[in-house]
């Protein structure tokens, strides 16, 4: 014997074997926290241990010192050691997270044997099995750590058996190879835990086993490739699954392939699209959704971006599977209701397969929408979900808790024995070992913490968001108004119900059923109107004008008729629906927009529509999040992507103005960030691409040589914060490259004026292409120094110069209602600097007045759109132009005296600062501001119903008339 073991009395064993000069000793004590009921098992493993050479341990010291823990958890570690005691140190003793390479080279299968391969298949894996299992129980390792290697296993030892099963079959075969005489070899796709690098410690490897098309055999090309696939995805899983007296490598399930078990073992790319289009379920999607490639990944681009990720998540909030859900959901709880399911961690009540539903449904219904949810590994999956907003941080802290737990417990409980089981064990000392392998003082320890974790997990899951038919059925006589519209006897049930112009209504609806959208329906979406309309027919009864109601519903209805997963959307979410119908309400216009633009209905599920506009940051995290969604290679997909969010930004102000009430200035900030947030990415999209291609713009000579900067300069509206629904944009342009070396840094250099004017180009072709949501904005650049015949972008130095020496009165009128809205900071800066100076000291006050009268008196002249008893809001005597420019004399005249005149580019602003100097009478600023404030009201609401800005000729009198007066009695009599 080796050693000696001595219970009475510790006995120290010395191997002879030595780690740096120093001899290495295994204790042999019992260890200190041992459980009383262990004392037996611990004597038995003792004696085991005994059996070990003397220089077991030799390369390991840290190994010596935690052997008796490790074997005391694990019997199948404790056999491996004995079987192979100086390769499972020398691989414990490796801390290095497991390589692919090396992997590959301790899997080198070339020239084995069938017999050969599989037995080095089988050592090196439980080789590798047991050391990962040593590290975990010895605490040297965590969970992600765990995960990782036996994830890098199963993906190596896939790789080398499919090598040597290509390698075997090339004799008879030849080698597959696809056009141009390119390899075509099996694609191997993991799914589940392997394809979410998850695995645990004895899990099967799902896989769907695929090969490209078309192809041919070099050596047999009469032979189908079907043929050869089929032998070769035979042999991969005999070499992996098969168990000999080594044991076996992984058990391979293949189930989720096409058509299940009656499918053929391998199946081409080609027929997996037509399978996914033709006969896939739901919940398919929801095992693809771990879908990673293993082989051919040359393919992965191909398969994931064309196929795979379209199939599994929707470019919409896919509600559609929310009914396919809920069935899964209800077939979990029924599996889990069996008593003989209470034990087990992963399929029980609270266990790890709850975890994953309320995470991955999450995933595939707002995945499509949100491209950081795209996650194949939980850990990621749950941190995305919690940031995206779909979980709370207590409810994701729950989880994240709950899943490392009961991962680890798993881990554990199937290392004991190398045993796919997921059932708690039944006897005393299997109980024992298993609290101990978790560090816990007992199984009572043990069972306490499990059902904490577990009824936190339960909680989430019963309140998952898939318990809306509840909701649902709980309206009144759903299933009679149901069963009223499937007979086209909706007339008589909306009499019955004492709703007003039943007869109208039923026409309408009668009308709906006739169109060509209702008969182009499938059977799923004819089911899903037919559940919308029966939740609409009760409410309609709470409305005075039920038939306007209906009339503005019915358009969205019409809309989303071939887009099912809207419907669905209306039919799982009754608030939105409920929401929708106050907008039939109270606004045409809105639910005009939604029926042009359905996915707007998306911002119908959140409460504070009506009332609360998004904060600039909310606005901000919205773009990026939609942005997250396209890769950034897809240039007109990001186009579309940014288009969508500005028309759902605009939406969602347009109903805090309406319906919330909103105060003008807010809703004119609200859509000023919009444009501001979509102007800053517009430019930096555009400067990268250049910069790609030309390499950045530099400027100046030697050790004075920078990087020349750009802003983008709004005026009018935009540049005095007061921006409404349609505003043009109106942009000035400047950089401030100067010197006599202005060239770009790339390969391909350009002279920065080139530079720029292409910046320009492409960021007024990136604002102004028409698309399917239209134009994001109207771009109008004729306020740069000389208008259209000037430079289409002065430097800063040029337009500095220009402003001082060239530019007319109204041209500094335009100034003062400017600001820097994107670019470099410090350009920006340089700007507000240049206005500020110019407003102070270089207008010509002298001809302030007349020019002022003149393009007033030009502008009415052209630009008013009334007729006799109308008022054009903007352009007529006593409007918002007479009431802005009035403001434009004061300030003007008098900024050389009082520099806070011109500190703000809007007129509210500026009328304060009127009043605080004291220039115009606190009563009068006031006045004027309010009179301002309602005349843009009005033209809003306007815009809002696409009324243009005429109005009757006695709307706002006594204002309009007050107004001339002042204009009268600061500028003199003469009309304009």
């Amino acid at each position: 014997m080796a050693g000696l073991f001595c219970w009475r009395r510790p006995v120290l064993c010395r191997y002879s074997g030595r780690s740096a000069g120093v001899p290495v000793t295994v204790n042999l004590t019992p260890p200190p926290d041992l459980p009383a009921e262990l004392t037996s098992r611990w004597r038995h493993i003792a004696g085991r241990l005994n059996e070990l050479p003397a220089d077991a341990f030799s390369d390991c010291p840290a190994a010596a010192r935690s052997v008796s823990r490790v074997a005391l958890c694990s019997d199948f570690v404790l056999s491996t050691l004995l079987r192979e005691p100086r390769a499972l140190v020398a691989r414990v003793a490796d801390d290095a997270p497991l390589s692919e390479a090396l992997l590959a080279g301790r899997l080198r299968l070339s020239g084995c044997s069938e017999a050969q391969a599989m037995r080095t298949l089988r050592r090196v894996r439980n080789l590798e099995m047991a050391r990962i299992a040593w590290r975990d129980l010895a605490g040297w390792s965590d969970l992600q750590a765990s995960f990782s290697d036996l994830s890098a296993l199963a993906d190596a030892a896939i790789r080398a058996a499919l090598q040597f099963a290509g390698t075997h079959l090339e004799g008879r075969f030849g080698r597959p190879a696809g056009p141009g005489g390119a390899p075509a070899s099996l694609l191997v796709l993991a799914m589940g835990k392997l394809g979410g690098g998850e695995l645990n410690f004895s899990s099967d490897v799902d896989l769907v086993l695929l090969f490209p098309d078309p192809q041919t055999l070099q050596r047999r090309p009469e032979v189908e490739p079907e043929v050869y696939y089929r032998r070769l995805a035979q042999l991969l899983v005999k070499l992996l699954d098969q168990v000999t007296e080594e044991g076996f490598v992984f058990r391979v399930d293949t189930r989720l392939r096409p058509f299940g078990a009656a499918g053929p073992l391998a199946v081409s790319v080609p027929a997996l699209e037509t399978y996914l289009i033709r006969h896939a379920r739901e919940w398919e999607r929801y095992a693809y959704l771990k879908a990673r490639l293993l082989t051919g990944r040359r393919h992965a681009g191909e398969l994931f971006e064309e196929l795979l990720t379209p199939f599994v998540y929707r470019s919409y909030i896919d509600y559609g599977v929310f009914e396919s859900l809920r069935e899964m959901k209800a077939s979990i709880a029924a599996e889990v209701a069996r008593r003989d399911m209470a034990g087990n961690i992963k399929l029980g009540p609270g266990g790890i397969r709850e975890i994953e539903f309320v995470v991955q449904a999450l995933q595939l219904v707002r995945g499509g929408q949100n491209r950081a949810l795209i996650q194949r590994s939980l850990p990621a999956a749950l941190e995305a979900v919690e940031t995206a907003g779909l979980l709370d941080g207590d409810a994701a802290r729950a989880l994240h808790s709950a899943y490392r737990f009961l991962r680890t417990l798993e881990h554990r409980l199937q290392a004991m024995r190398d045993q796919q089981t997921h059932d708690l064990p039944a006897d005393a000392v299997s109980r024992s070992v298993l609290a101990y392998a978790m560090g816990m003082s007992g199984w009572a320890a043990l069972e306490a913490r499990l059902k904490r974790e577990r009824e936190r997990v339960e909680a989430q899951f019963a309140g998952s968001g898939l318990t809306g038919r509840g909701e649902r059925d709980a309206a009144p006589d759903v299933d009679a108004w149901t069963s009223a519209w499937e007979r086209g006897e909706l007339r008589e049930a909306l009499a019955e119900a004492e709703v007003a112009d039943a007869d109208a209504l039923g026409t309408q609806l009668e009308a709906l059923r006739a169109e060509s959208v209702f008969s182009r329906m499938d059977e799923v979406s004819r089911q899903r109107l037919a559940a919308v309309i029966s939740q609409i027919m009760p409410q309609l009864a709470g409305y005075a004008a039920p038939g306007r109601v209906l009339r503005g519903v019915l358009p969205v209805l019409r809309a989303v008729g071939r887009r099912s997963a809207y419907l669905a959307l209306l039919r799982e979410n009754p608030s939105a629906l409920a929401r929708l119908l106050a907008l039939a309400d109270r606004s045409e216009f809105l639910v005009r927009q939604v029926a042009e633009h359905p996915l707007l209905l998306d911002e119908l599920l959140d409460a504070r529509v009506f009332d609360t506009p998004p904060t600039r940051e909310e606005l901000a995290r919205s773009l990026q999040d939609t942005l997250a969604k396209q890769p950034s290679s897809d240039v007109e997909g990001r186009l579309e992507a940014i288009r969508s969010f500005k028309t759902a930004a605009v939406f969602r102000i347009a109903c805090a103005d309406r319906l919330g009430h909103l105060p003008l200035m807010k809703v004119s900030d609200r859509l000023t960030d919009t444009a501001e947030l979509i102007l800053q990415l517009a430019l930096e999209t555009a400067w990268s691409e250049l910069v790609e291609r030309y390499g950045e713009p530099l400027c100046g000579d030697g050790a004075a040589r920078r990087a020349a900067g750009f802003a983008i300069i709004g005026y009018g509206k935009l540049g005095g914060l007061e921006l409404g629904y349609g505003s043009d944009l109106d942009l000035v342009f400047v950089h401030d490259s100067a010197g006599s070396h202005q060239t770009t840094s790339g390969p391909r250099q350009v002279d920065n004026g080139r530079f720029f004017v292409r910046l320009v180009q492409r960021l007024i072709h990136f604002l102004s292409i028409q698309t399917r949501f239209g134009r994001l904005y109207e771009i109008d650049t004729r306020l740069r120094p000389s208008g259209r015949s000037g430079v289409p972008l002065p430097s800063l130095d040029a337009f500095v110069t220009y402003q001082r020496e060239q530019a007319w009165v109204w041209e500094h009128q335009a100034l003062l209602r400017s600001r820097a809205v994107a670019g470099l900071p410090r350009v920006m800066e340089s700007f507000e600097a240049v206005r500020r100076e110019v407003l102070i000291h270089d207008v010509d006050r002298d001809k302030l007045r007349e020019e002022i009268i003149a393009m007033r008196r030009r502008m009415r002249r052209e630009l008013s759109r009334s007729k006799t008893g109308e008022f054009d809001l903007k352009h007529d005597r006593g409007g918002v132009s007479d009431i802005e420019f009035l403001v434009d004399y004061w300030v003007l005249s008098r900024s050389d005296a009082f520099a806070e005149l011109v500190t703000f580019p809007d007129k509210v602003r500026q009328l304060e600062a009127l009043e605080r100097t004291g220039l115009v009478s606190a009563e009068r600023c006031r006045r004027l501001k309010a009179i301002y404030i309602a005349l843009r009201e009005r033209a809003h609401e306007l815009a809002l119903n696409e009324g243009g800005r005429i109005v009757s000729g006695e709307a706002f009198a006594e204002a309009r008339g007050w107004v001339g007066a002042l204009w009268d009695e600061a500028l003199g009599a003469e009309r304009v």
